[in-house]
C-alpha cells in the first residue's frame, strides 16, 4: 500500500535524523527480521530482505524501541524507564503478547525434531530391553559397553572420530565392523540420538531465554501498541495504561515523531 511505503519512508527519515543508519534489505539482519547495533556512540538498524512495508515498517519501529530503551538503561534490563509501576500482572500480559505475536513456523521444525528424536530413543530403549530388560536411559549399561571394541567406544561420546588421518561417523562402524553385536548398534545410536537432543533442548533454551529478554518483550509491546492499538488494549491493558502516562512524561520525546507518521 502506497500509505505503507510512506510511513516507512517517514520513519526512515526521522530515525536518519536522530543519528541512527538505516539499512533496509542491505544484508541478513543476522538471521532476524532486524537488528539494532550499538558501537561507540553510533547507531545502526538492519531490516532483513524480501519483507512488505508493513513487516518493514513495524520491524524498524520494534529495532527503534531498543534504541530508546538503551538510551535509558544500557544494560537493557530494566522495565521502569517505560512501566514505572511495573508488576508481576504487567509482566504476564507482555509475555502473552510473544505468545501471541511471535511466528510459531521458525521453530515449529526444531520442536518437531525434538518429537522425532524422543520417538527414535525410545524405540531403541525398547529394542535393548528385549535382551536386557533392566536397561536404563539414565545409566552406562555396563553388559553393552563390555561388547564394545576401543574404536567403538569412542562413539558413545561422539557421532565422529578421526583415526590415522580417516574419519569415521557411527554408520560406518556399524557397516564396516565385523562380528558387532545388534545391541551395541542399539546402543550407540541411542547415544547419538541423546546428544542431539541434548542439542535441541539447549537451543530451545536460548530461544526461551531471548525471547523472555525485558527489551524484547517491550519492543514488542510498543511494536503492537503503535501499529494494532486496539489489540494491545485488549491483551495487555496494564500495560497500555502505564506507557500512556510514560508518554505524557519521559517518553514523550522519544515517540511523538512515531504518533505524527502514524497519523
Amino acid at each position: 500500500m502506497v500509505n505503507q511505503r510512506n510511513r516507512v519512508i517517514k520513519l526512515k527519515k526521522y530515525l536518519e535524523t536522530i543519528g541512527i543508519e538505516i539499512n533496509i534489505g542491505k544484508n541478513k539482519a543476522r538471521g532476524n527480521k532486524g537488528v539494532f547495533v550499538s558501537v561507540n556512540n553510533n547507531y545502526r538498524i538492519d531490516i532483513a530482505k524480501s519483507m512488505s512495508d508493513e513487516d518493514i515498517f513495524s520491524t524498524m519501529l520494534h529495532e527503534y524501541t531498543h534504541f530508546v530503551h538503551y538510551k535509558y538503561d544500557k544494560t537493557l534490563k530494566s522495565f521502569d524507564f517505560m512501566f514505572p509501576d511495573f508488576s508481576d500482572e504487567m509482566m504476564q500480559e507482555l509475555i502473552n503478547i510473544s505468545v501471541e505475536y511471535v511466528p510459531k513456523e521458525f521453530a515449529a521444525k526444531l520442536f518437531n525434531t525434538k518429537d522425532k528424536i524422543n520417538s527414535e530413543i525410545q524405540q531403541l530403549q525398547l529394542l535393548i530391553k528385549k535382551d536386557i530388560p533392566n536397561f536404563q536411559l539414565s545409566k552406562p549399561c555396563i553388559k553393552i559397553e563390555n561388547r564394545m571394541t576401543n574404536i567403538v567406544k569412542y562413539f558413545l561420546k561422539y557421532d565422529r572420530v578421526k583415526i590415522m588421518n580417516k574419519t569415521y561417523c557411527i554408520e560406518d562402524i556399524i557397516h564396516n565392523t565385523p562380528g558387532i553385536h545388534q545391541n551395541v548398534i542399539y546402543y550407540i545410536q541411542l547415544k547419538s540420538k541423546q546428544r542431539m537432543l541434548r542439542r535441541i533442548n539447549s537451543r530451545i533454551c536460548r530461544l526461551n531465554k531471548y525471547y523472555n529478554k525485558p527489551t524484547e518483550l517491550i519492543a514488542r509491546f510498543v511494536e503492537l501498541f503503535f501499529t494494532k492499538s486496539d489489540i494491545a488494549q485488549k491483551i495487555a491493558p496494564l500495560c497500555v495504561q502505564s506507557f500512556k502516562k510514560a508518554l505524557h512524561n519521559n517518553l514523550e520525546k522519544d515517540f511523538l515523531q512515531i504518533q505524527n507518521i502514524l497519523g
